[in-house]
């Protein structure tokens, strides 16, 4: 699945309690896989209510690096029993297996009861797999799927690949970009075919240029903020920068998202900020606002686009 969630797709969401940040079971219109999302300490009433988790199937333990703030971790796993699985996780018995960043969890299972131990470690690797190209996100898993993991005969290849597809969506809906596609193609080179809708999102090219830099930026069709690929990001940083910031930087260093060249760091693809100042702040080196900073050919900056 390239970049992101561009198929049009209807999704129902069933809140269990009618709270949108309570137990919720996500599912494409149509299709027999679901997604149950809810809290570590709601593990025993999901348990009770939805005893389909104790079937074969795929889940993701999701919470926050403490190590680095504007990062979060994710564990991705399968097992035959899911919830048992995950009570182990729970229990102080899991000893290293406890997982002690874990906060929110999503299980994601068929209804149809067709899904087999090979067939839930075959969706294990692909997401495995997925989820590494989003620099936001570790992954603490310690083993990397080997390349026949989960074999499986061509029909149920095509089958779970399916089902991976529709996994990504389920996850990004629910709140969690962790199968998000950062590095890869800039955001205009997708074709527009594959975004319908994109027309109406068209964006306007803001820059920010200055002695050591020189980035470009558009509004995603999410609202983000994308700073294009090669965009000239300064090499040095100052003691004012954000921790978050200098982290990140690091990050997409290592990634490659970001490429010493010369004199500047080189976005190699598109990266998507949540907050214009943010995006400014990465590309300068030291806090900045970015709500002024970035501006349109004519002047104008990126908080008067916004307020006409």
């Amino acid at each position: 699945m390239q970049g992101e969630y561009v198929k049009p797709r209807s999704i129902n969401i069933f809140l269990l309690d009618g709270d949108p940040n309570g137990i919720r079971v996500a599912q494409i219109s149509m299709s027999t896989i679901q997604a149950i999302a809810f809290r570590r300490n709601q593990l025993r009433r999901v348990r009770e209510a939805f005893p389909e988790i104790e079937r074969p199937g795929v889940y993701i333990l999701i919470g926050a690096d403490e190590d680095a703030q504007d990062r979060q971790l994710s564990y991705i796993g399968e097992s035959e029993g899911v919830g048992a699985r995950l009570s182990y996780h729970n229990s102080n018995e899991g000893g290293r297996d406890a997982k002690g960043f874990w906060t929110d969890t999503v299980v994601l299972i068929s209804k149809d009861e067709n899904l087999t131990k090979s067939h839930a470690r075959y969706v294990e690797a692909c997401l495995i797999r997925g989820a590494g190209s989003n620099p936001r996100w570790t992954l603490p898993n310690t083993r990397t799927p080997s390349d026949d993991a989960g074999k499986l005969p061509l029909p149920d290849r095509a089958a779970m690949n399916e089902f991976v597809d529709q996994t990504k969506t389920l996850v990004g809906a629910l709140g969690w970009d962790l199968f998000r596609e950062i590095r890869g193609r800039a955001p205009e080179q997708v074709p527009e075919q594959a975004l319908p809708t994109a027309e109406a999102h068209a964006s306007p090219r803001f820059f920010f240029r200055g002695e050591g830099f020189a980035a470009e930026m558009e509004i995603g069709p999410s609202g983000d903020f994308v700073i294009t690929a090669g965009s000239k990001a300064r090499v040095r940083t100052t003691r004012t920068i954000p921790r978050g910031t200098a982290t990140l930087r690091n990050t997409l260093i290592e990634k490659g998202v970001l490429r010493e060249e010369g004199d500047f760091l080189i976005f190699t693809s598109g990266y998507s900020f949540t907050s214009a100042s943010a995006a400014a702040a990465t590309v300068i080196g030291t806090s900045a606002n970015g709500r002024i900073l970035w501006k349109l050919p004519d002047g104008r900056t990126y908080a008067d686009w916004e307020a006409s």
